[in-house]
């Protein structure tokens, strides 16, 4: 049997942790605001021809622009916003999440919708040489640690919105695990 190859698990840090991090450790700016190539990994990226969850042959530009062209507010969605870099919709409190011809609730549109969108994007649209080296990086045991603007990373945590830093974590952890199995 072969032995299990360690790695560095990579690490989901809160904005609001940012300064307060160990020796030695490698932190990327994964939000807009980061530097090339890591903005590339912001939802409001244009990498364009997303498919939209629950949309057969529908895309968006960015993931922003699916997550709030499919908030129902007064009863409308606002596919507008699959068109160009992704911008936030006016703060209204949605009913929703349209999701095919079912309006669905914050937290099942973030695993069917958000999730998925983004985990297509990371899959498709980031440069498989920028994930290669930040799994490499994680099996040569460097501490690496992703934010973006938020300090929320639990999908479940509906007190705030979800980072997408987590999301990224978890894809490349799930790589590493799948690759450093016996």
């Amino acid at each position: 049997m072969k032995p299990v190859t360690p790695f560095a698990p990579c690490v989901f840090l809160p904005y609001s942790h940012k300064e307060n991090l160990p020796a030695g450790t490698v932190v990327y700016d994964v939000s807009s605001y980061g530097d090339p190539p890591f903005c590339t990994f912001s939802p409001l990226w244009p990498h364009g021809e997303i498919p939209i969850p629950g949309m057969p042959g529908k895309v968006s530009e960015t993931v922003e622009g699916i997550w709030q062209g499919l908030k129902v507010i007064r009863g409308k969605t606002a596919p507008h916003l699959f068109r160009g870099r992704g911008k936030k919709r006016v703060q209204k409190k949605p009913a929703g999440h349209q999701y095919g011809k079912k309006l669905i609730g914050y937290l099942e549109a973030r695993y069917k919708i958000y999730k998925v969108a983004y985990e297509w994007v990371l899959a498709n649209r980031i440069d498989p040489a920028l994930l290669e080296s930040l799994i490499e990086r994680a099996f040569d045991g460097v501490p690496q640690y992703f934010h973006d603007l938020g300090d929320n990373g639990d999908i479940n945590n509906l007190n705030e919105a979800w980072a997408h830093a987590a999301p990224l974590v978890q894809y490349l952890n799930g790589i590493c695990r799948e690759r450093a199995k016996p």
